[in-house]
């Protein structure tokens, strides 16, 4: 339940719950891509739930694509890893 309820709607006046805030929203989608719990999204990780959230539909090729193209979107400081921080920035 904790988890779904970081999707229901926001009310502007309600400040006891703040499970569903952006930030929050944010944070669980980060997670969704840090298989590793390092804090950095790294291209493995990126073509891991590429994987499970295409299967068999698109190329390997393909998925290499889009995960190289991810990472050069938001990699702003040249690690090849995806920060929290660079994440935010470009969702």
């Amino acid at each position: 339940m904790r988890v779904l309820a970081r999707f229901r709607p926001t009310k502007t006046n309600q400040n006891k719950n703040k499970l569903n805030t952006r930030g929050e929203k944010l944070k669980f989608a980060f997670k969704m891509y840090d298989l590793d719990g390092d804090t950095k999204i790294s291209r493995d990780e990126l073509l891991a739930v590429l994987h499970m959230m295409v299967g068999a539909n698109i190329s390997e090729e393909q998925l290499g694509s889009i995960a190289d193209r991810t990472l050069a979107e938001a990699d702003t400081d040249g690690d090849s890893l995806i920060s929290f921080e660079e994440f935010v920035k470009v969702t």
